[in-house]
């Protein structure tokens, strides 16, 4: 229908065109969309169908974010519309359905998230309740610090005095990854409490309130030193001091004394330091807990409360104010702490206690409430179980125990709060008779697992995690009329009805930032606020992992490829007829023998008792020959060296048993062939030499061989019993030889039986590592960093570790005989945590980093080295420094980088957190795109920059150039990576172009079949054909002439310029989206450049 339709005009309210709207927006493209809602009706943005549903709902529910800002922008939808069902918006219907892009334009457009619908929630809260159902917040859990407030007396904790609207996380606790689980806010200073019972405090530190041994003012939270030595379990404060108790139930406290509520004796003015609290009321019993008022202390214990300070009514029941009058010297305070006899009850178990200025509060495990103020106990309550907290604000003090800080008639209305276990809150007031529930003015139902309590507010968290303020409302009673109707009243009343129908109704105000709350607490007057929230990462089960370690099988791997030709090995090995190419670093390292050895000024013991010949060997290494050490021990010992693990060492295996010694001792050898010749052996056969022996040679002769395998024994032949036939002791004997004191002691629980190793007791030796500083001497190769500081490194341990640097240094590159330094891409501190990893197999420097930067760098480097198990420990990391700031930046870099580990906690960390997440004012910020490069920027820089060209000096190209180039061509393509010889010829032949324009240029084209001609398939030019005879038609100018085109062919890629190449890569990529040749299953579209034909071989022109 078109709109010069008469039936449709800009005042249209048709329930079927609303109708055909919405079942038109379930299909078809947004661009269609979009044409259809112009023309069909006038008002197709705001009709409604018969549940009150808009266009813009749905589009907000299937996720169409263009047509979304399209209905915004030019038909200027209503986004605050509900509908009639749910009395959902569109922001509500985006939240629920998981359209998350959808939200974020809603949001960005004006869009309010604190909208409720019909039940009271609003789009946060639709997140919130679909958090999975193992996501549960307890106090148990790691938890986080948020402050805010006036902060007038830098009591949050944030470094300096500005305030805070709005929950705002402690750096200092988040950075050292300290978690608090118990938070005390007082008008000069801040208690904090954390999981490893450690006390920080912070704030004005006037009489020692803070614990740190002066006065002065800390404006982040300290640790209290003088509670190190001790596991604290609880704190408590008040205005000018500090209350701590340790698990082991001794009282410390701290600060001014004025009213001797510190409980010491003598009484002094201050304390600076914490100091025990001794009674000998308190002699022989365990504190349980603690609580703090301005004037006075509360200790209780399992039987009985004790209270000290300023006694103005609320430390005991003391009626006679001439008593205390007539005390000696006219003292108006418990100076040591005394039980408080009217709670001093048989079989009866203190529960808790609360103080606050004027009152306090006590509770039994039987439910009883009383109140110590005006010096009486009241009872305010009986039966009231499952009590978890109990809170008290206000209170008046007899003005007359000192006149010049009391006044007649001041104080504060007493109010106390009490909570259970069923998450149900109960209050009683001054104004009031009895204890009443608590009801909550909200427009949902909520229960609450922790309260707080000031002068005139309140503060609650739910089980949720939520938090909310609350006001008094009044009091209010349910009043039944004759049908049944309840009918409120707002009249006080005093006392229960029988229904127990009498409760305060509170007003709940949510609190923004608030959604993993486990604890709140603020200060007795309202001003300063903190909450412990969990930390993001606590349900968590996406978490990295490093994959298992790799070291001695890389220097296994090292040691078996190692040949006297190769350019990696530095000395030869000769034991009898068998030589061993190895590497004096390693053996340095782990042999106190060769140590001295190799050593340059070493000594020259070995080589002075004849045990050790030097020579050269085929290549001009050094050559060490060991006279006195058979080729299978040594062979033994040079696998533990290296693996720090041989055969002698594996049970059930069975060892090659060397050979004797006196086959390489040349006397007896020469002996036994004078004896030979002796006996005349010529034209006899085996069998006449056989029978021509004597009887008792025949015996002696069978004998060692039927009691050879019994190693154990001792027998007749004196053979059985050497340790030359026990391959365990001989190898023990070589071990101490060559200093390996670690081998030696493990062979002490290995037996040979049996002809087998049988391990009697496993003994471990210190792990396998290397380190970088030691052998210094030894180092024939030098990586320099970005910032020019330089590293000397191992070539045998870089090259075992690392692929890249084995086909570099192990190959015949310009690198592995250029005795300049190896530039790397990066910095020098990134470059130290690579070779403490290649070093060492970990990477203490990454695991111990807080800082996400350095990481994600170290990650960049290794995924461009390929250091799969280090790129896992920086995923590892990594997620343990997610917070809600850089989640969103993280998971981009993750994307980035391949870090798949990385990416799916990120996601999971964002899912969990989404609500977080969508009322953090980052996630809508313009300023968030500039932040979230911040990580990516240098890493970016570097992957792309662009290679730089040969310096004539260096001789060839830099470690950096080779970096920098595209990984993917180099593995993925199967035709570019069956060759390492290539790669060397093509990075340092005489052309001055591009590394990476090369191999693309030099892969083979695809060729598709023609009905005219049919063409062999091409192989790449690096390849090695098969030998065999030249085709026949073939001749010499022929064969000159291909030569000669190949050659130009060569000279022509290799001289293509790098910004050409990546024009036409571009141009490639743009063809493949026009035709939407990406994936698409019904066609097969192919964009390739034209085939150039066949390219000359690279030749490799050594210098």
């Amino acid at each position: 229908m078109s709109l010069g339709s008469p039936d449709c005009t800009p005042k249209c309210r048709s329930v079927r065109h609303a109708e055909e709207v919405i079942a038109a927006l379930t299909s078809g493209s947004e661009g269609s969309l979009q044409g259809f809602l112009s023309v069909h009706c006038h008002n197709a943005a705001t009709l409604r169908d018969e549940f009150g549903r808009t266009a813009l709902h749905l589009v907000a529910s299937l996720g169409k974010c263009d047509l979304l800002q399209w209905l915004l922008d030019s038909k200027h939808a209503d986004m605050l519309a509900k509908d009639k069902e749910s009395g959902w918006t569109a922001l509500h219907r985006s939240a629920f359905y998981g359209q998350i892009h959808c939200l974020m334009g809603l949001i960005k457009r004006g869009g309010a998230l604190s909208i409720q619908d019909k039940e009271g929630l609003s789009a946060l809260d639709l997140t919130m309740k679909d958090r999975p159902a193992h996501v549960v917040f307890r106090n148990t859990d790691p938890t986080e610090v948020y402050t805010w407030g006036s902060n007038t007396n830098f009591s949050l904790g944030h470094g300096n005095q500005e305030s805070r609207h709005h929950p705002e996380i402690v750096d200092l606790f988040s950075r050292s990854r300290i978690y608090v689980k118990q938070v005390v806010l007082c008008k000069f200073h801040s208690v904090f409490l954390s999981q490893k019972g450690q006390v920080y405090t912070c704030g004005h530190g006037q009489g020692g309130r803070l614990g740190h041994g002066d006065e002065q003012t800390y404006l982040v939270p300290r640790m209290v030193e003088g509670l190190l030595s001790h596991h604290c379990s609880q704190i408590a404060a008040a205005r000018d001091h500090t209350v701590v108790l340790t698990e082991e139930g001794y009282v410390y406290t701290f600060g001014l004394n004025t009213h001797n509520q510190l409980g010491l004796a003598p009484p002094p003015a201050s304390s600076q330091v914490p100091k025990q609290v001794t009674s000998k009321s308190l002699k022989g019993r365990s504190v349980i807990g603690v609580a703090a008022g301005r004037f006075h202390t509360v200790l209780w214990t399992r039987d009985a409360v004790y209270t000290v300070g300023l006694n103005g009514g609320q430390l005991d029941c003391l009626t006679d104010l001439k008593s205390l009058r007539c005390l000696p010297n006219g003292e108006k305070c418990v100076t040591v702490p005394r039980q408080v006899s009217a709670l001093h009850h048989k079989d009866v178990t203190i529960a808790m206690a609360a103080a606050s200025n004027g009152a306090t509060v006590c509770v039994n495990e039987k439910g009883d409430v009383y109140l110590l103020t005006d010096y009486q106990c009241k009872k305010l309550a009986s039966k009231q179980l499952n009590l978890k907290k109990v809170l008290v604000s206000g209170g008046s003090l007899d003005h007359r125990i000192d006149p010049q800080l009391l006044h007649d008639g001041g104080g504060e209305k007493l109010v106390i709060l009490a909570l259970d276990e069923a998450g149900r809150v109960f209050c009683w007031r001054s104004m009031g008779t009895s204890v009443r529930q608590c009801r909550w003015a909200y427009g949902r139902q909520v229960f609450i697992s922790d309260i707080a309590l000031s002068k005139n507010s309140m503060m609650f968290v739910t089980q949720d995690g939520e938090g909310f303020s609350g006001q008094w409302l009044g009091q209010y009673t349910k009043a039944v009329d004759k049908k049944g109707i309840e009918a409120i009243n707002g009249m006080e009343v005093s006392g229960h009805s029988d229904g127990g129908g009498v409760y305060e109704r509170i007003r709940l105000e949510k609190l923004p930032y608030v959604h993993r709350a486990v604890s709140i607490t603020m200060d007795s007057k309202g001003r300063n606020f903190g909450v412990l929230q969990a930390d993001p990462k606590t349900s968590l089960y996406e978490v990295p992992t490093a994959s298992a370690c790799t070291f001695s099988q890389h220097f296994q791997h090292l040691l078996a490829e190692a040949d006297e030709m190769d350019s990696i090995h530095d000395v030869t090995l000769q034991a009898g007829d068998r030589t061993f190419a190895a590497h004096k670093y390693i053996l340095s390292m782990r042999s106190d023998f060769f140590r001295k050895v190799l050593h340059p000024e070493g000594c020259k013991e070995g080589v002075e008792d004849g045990e050790v010949k030097k020579g050269e060997d085929a290549v001009g290494c050094d050559l060490l020959v060991l006279e006195k050490v058979s080729p299978e021990m040594l062979e033994q010992a040079l696998h533990f060296i290296y693996t720090d693990s041989c055969e002698m060492l594996i049970h059930g295996t069975r060892p090659i048993v060397p050979r004797s010694n006196q086959s390489s001792d040349p006397e007896p050898q020469q002996q036994l062939i004078h004896s030979l010749q002796a006996l005349g052996l010529e034209k006899c056969s085996a069998l006449d030499v056989y029978r021509s022996l004597p009887a008792k040679t025949l015996e002696d002769a069978d004998k060692p061989k039927a009691k050879s395998t019994k190693s154990g024994k001792k027998g007749k032949s004196g053979n059985v019993g050497e340790p030359g036939q026990n391959p365990v002791k001989m190898l023990q004997g070589v071990a101490k030889k060559l200093g390996l004191g670690s081998l030696s002691a493990r062979l002490d629980g290995v037996k040979f039986e049996n002809g087998k190793i049988s391990v009697v007791q496993k003994k471990t030796g210190n792990k396998l590592r290397f380190n970088q500083k030691k052998c210094s001497y030894l180092c024939d190769v030098t990586l320099r960093s970005e910032d020019g500081r330089e590293f000397p490194c191992h070539k045998c341990v870089l090259c075992a570790r690392l692929e890249y640097f084995n086909s570099m240094l192990g190959s015949p590159w310009i690198e592995a005989t250029s005795c300049t330094a190896l530039d790397m891409p990066t910095t020098s501190e990134v470059l130290q945590a690579i070779l403490e990893y290649i070093y060492t197999d970990e990477s203490p420097t990454v695991r111990e980093s807080v800082n996400v930067e350095f990481v994600c760098n170290v990650l960049v480097v290794a995924d461009q080295l390929l250091i799969t198990r280090l790129k896992e420990i920086c995923e590892v990391a990594i997620t343990e420094n997610l917070t809600l700031k850089n989640a969103a930046e993280l998971l981009e870099f993750a994307t980035v980088f391949n870090a798949d580990q990385l990416k799916l906690s990120c996601l999971q960390f964002m899912v969990l957190n989404m609500t977080a997440l969508l009322e953090s004012s980052c996630t809508r910020s313009p300023l968030c795109v500039q932040s979230s490069d911040s990580l990516l920027k240098k890493a970016k820089m570097r992957a792309k920059r662009k290679p730089r060209r040969r310096s004539d000096s260096s001789g060839g190209y830099n470690l950096s150039d080779v970096i920098h180039s595209s990984p993917t061509d180099a593995i993925q393509s199967p035709a570019t990576a069956s060759s390492v010889e290539s790669l060397p010829e093509l990075i340092t032949s005489d052309s001055e172009g591009s590394y990476m324009g090369s191999p693309r240029d030099l892969q083979s084209p695809v060729f598709h079949d023609r009905p005219d001609t049919q063409v062999k398939p091409q192989h790449p030019p690096w390849v090695l054909r098969a030998v065999g005879s030249p085709p026949s038609t073939s001749t010499f100018a022929s064969i000159v002439e291909e030569e000669r085109q190949q050659e130009a062919a060569l000279i022509r890629s290799r001289e293509k310029p790098l910004a050409l190449i990546q024009i036409e890569e571009r141009a490639i990529q743009d063809l493949l989206l026009h035709y939407k040749a990406i994936n698409n299953p019904e066609e097969l579209i192919l964009v390739e450049r034209s085939p150039q034909g066949p390219v000359a071989i690279p030749t490799w022109n050594k210098r």
